[in-house]
């Protein structure tokens, strides 16, 4: 699973999807949202207007109640018992939400419209008193009647015709038309009205057969219900207007309030919002199949174009493993586009003819590499076979030499040579300038002639002058050697030396520190045609000893950069004085290596020591 995952196509695919549904997700989350607010807002203002309407009705019922109930209590005081009797009877029948109509006196019988009962049972009533103590209507709470029936009266004081209070007018109301209108309240839906009186009792109810009595609203719902009804009955007693949302037995509702002016009672519709948001409802759920349909269907084409998308990038993936391998000749995909597809299929044709060509040339140019690195081998074992025996003389022979020639490449332009003509040994160290196979071409050159003059001459001086000669004719290349050029007189200890701008050699003393010699020389060898190099001469004592080096010990750097120089090598020597020679040669050595350190070689070395033993 994890491995389907990681291709091209299959991320693609699942961000894509990922994406497009999480906007299409916040864009439902967002409408729904408004659509909520929308459809409360339009069931708040319907509810509105639909309990204004129902409120206006009730007023106007009741209104007209009130001014009947004043109007037949004036009227009937100054009638005849039975006139008046008649006139109650009639408007009864003219007002089907009256029940019975009553003028009580304040002494005497009281009037029915429907039959005659007993005066006390009416003066008993408290509405009555209080209309009579206030001398104003009073609208009574909710009773129960005679016949089992739910009345509310309203009670107005009775004037005589000299206007003082007579009796007291009561119109006696039925609950049942409340009913209707609570019922009427939520239209075709599942909500119902209600309709309280200035101290919270049920006076109108839709569902009164379950109720039973008409007791305040909060005794109608269990304890754990009340508490969140109590803030909203005491608003609507209160004479306030609103639209809030409640809960009534585990339902939810929207419920709209306003207060019945006339009579100090308030009215509620509750609207089930499931009713309410059903609209809102059904949104979604198309919002939600629109969706699937929709990202099925993204999907689908996703597939397809990301499979056409990656179909050549995976047959460039599988060649490219080919060529990885080695396989040059492996077949790319054709280029068919001019897109980002198209232009990687370009990249990859030039990459594999551009691998091709330079493998090509790499294996032309390692084997050209190696037949080069071939003949600096043999170069070098040429140059090395030029060369004399690093060791030479013994006790014996009155001198001992050890010398060494390190190259910075394949091949060098340093040199020495030392060969003995009777008593005495002649010796030669030389730098060729530059490196690499051009110095060692001039070394070689430089070596034979030194060697041809010296086997004719045996003046030091005229020798160099020879060897310059020879080399400054045809150097059109103007390369040139530094050299020391020196003789040592087995039998009397005579050093003799020519130099020729060349490093002196240092002495090692029987006693004392390891000194450079003072020496007076000529020019370089090379480059000027006409050139005279002075001899110097000094006396060896037995044991004492020369040693020559080129510019790689005295020049040397270390990776601070730092040169080696004369006097670190005159301290290197210090402790050497009394060491073989070839100890003294191995140690210079070693220690010019050591303080290169990581530092490339950046010249060649050569040391040559050479010790006065004197013979016995």
């Amino acid at each position: 699973m994890r491995r389907e995952f990681a291709s091209v196509t299959s991320r693609f695919i699942a961000w894509t999807l990922l994406a497009c549904g999480g906007v299409y997700l916040a864009t439902v989350v967002v409408s729904n949202a408004i659509a909520r607010r929308l459809a409360l807002g339009t069931a708040e203002r319907e509810a509105v207007s639909r309990a204004d309407a129902a409120a206006e009705r009730v007023e106007g019922v009741l209104g007209s109640i009130e001014a009947r109930t004043l109007l037949v209590g004036d009227v009937v005081a100054s009638m005849a018992p039975s006139a008046a009797a008649d006139l109650l009877r009639r408007v009864v029948a003219d007002s089907p939400e009256l029940h019975g109509f009553a003028v009580i006196p304040v002494t005497g019988d009281a009037l029915y419209s429907s039959e005659p009962a007993a005066p006390s049972r009416h003066r008993g009533q408290p509405v009555y008193a209080a209309a009579l103590a206030a001398g104003e209507p009073r609208w009574s709470e909710p009773y129960e009647g005679p016949e089992g029936e739910w009345l509310v009266t309203f009670a107005a004081p009775a004037h005589d015709s000299q206007g003082a209070q007579s009796g007291v007018a009561a119109a006696d109301v039925s609950l049942a038309w409340l009913d209707q209108v609570a019922a009427s309240l939520a239209g075709d839906g599942n909500g119902f009205g209600v309709i309280l009186s200035r101290s919270g009792r049920l006076l109108a109810y839709p569902r009164r057969e379950a109720a039973g009595a008409s007791r305040p609203l909060l005794e109608e719902l269990p304890p754990d219900r009340r508490a969140s009804l109590e803030p909203i009955v005491a608003r609507m007693l209160a004479g306030e207007k609103g639209f809030l949302p409640v809960e009534v037995q585990g339902m939810r509702y929207r419920m709209t309030y306003r207060p019945l002016g006339r009579a100090g009672w308030s009215l509620g519709v509750l609207h089930p919002e499931d009713e309410l948001l059903a609209g809102v409802r059904r949104l979604r759920l198309i919002q939600a199949s629109l969706g699937v349909t929709g990202l099925a269907l993204l999907a689908a084409v996703v597939v397809v174009v990301s499979r056409r998308i990656t179909r050549p990038v995976k047959a460039l993936a599988a060649s490219a493993e080919r060529i990885a391998t080695g396989d040059l000749d492996a077949e790319l995909p054709p280029i068919e586009s001019q897109d980002e597809v198209g232009g990687l299929a370009r990249a990859f044709h030039h990459m594999r003819d551009s691998l091709k060509t330079h493998i090509r040339e790499l294996r032309e140019t390692t084997a050209a590499k190696e037949r080069l690195e071939s003949e600096l081998r043999v170069a070098r074992r040429i140059q090395v076979a030029m060369l004399p025996r690093p060791r030479a003389g013994g006790p014996g022979e009155g001198y001992e030499l050890a010398a060494t020639l390190q190259p910075a490449r394949a091949v060098g332009g340093d040199l020495f040579d030392h060969f003995r003509v009777g008593a005495r040994v002649f010796f030669l160290v030389g730098d060729v300038s530059g490196k690499g196979v051009g110095a060692a071409l001039f070394m070689a050159r430089a070596k034979m002639l030194f060697e041809t003059v010296a086997a004719r001459e045996h003046d030091l001086g005229a020798i160099l002058v020879e060897l310059n000669r020879g080399l400054s004719a045809e150097n059109e290349a103007n390369m040139y050697v530094t050299a020391v050029l020196g003789t040592l007189d087995v039998e009397s200890g005579e050093l003799s030396l020519a130099v020729a701008g060349h490093e002196p050699p240092v002495l090692l003393p029987i006693a004392g520190a390891p000194r450079t010699l003072q020496t007076e020389g000529g020019p370089v060898v090379g480059l000027l045609a006409d050139a005279a190099y002075p001899l110097n001469s000094l006396q060896l004592k037995p044991r004492e000893a020369v040693v020559l080096f080129t510019d790689g010990v005295s020049e040397a750097r270390n990776p601070a950069d730092e040169f080696y120089e004369v006097e670190r090598l005159i301290a290197t020597l210090e402790p050497l004085g009394h060491e073989p020679v070839g100890a003294v040669t191995d140690g210079v050595l070693a220690a010019v290596r050591s303080f290169a350190g990581e530092a490339p070689q950046s010249d060649d070395i050569t040391i040559l020591t050479l010790r006065y033993l004197a013979l016995a």
